[in-house]
């Protein structure tokens, strides 16, 4: 089974920890996503 794990710490030490958060979240996302099948475009937010 595979796991995704951003220690906090990690986020903690960072100069930049909202970017290090929001590309772990993204990346854990997009995995998921690929591997679940999903169609992303579907589910794709798009600001207006």
């Amino acid at each position: 089974m595979g796991e995704f794990l951003l220690p906090y710490q990690a986020v903690r030490d960072s100069d930049q920890p909202e970017v290090l958060l929001m590309s772990f979240l993204h990346s854990t996302y997009e995995a998921a996503a690929t591997l679940a099948q999903w169609n992303q475009a579907e589910f794709k937010y798009v600001p207006t």
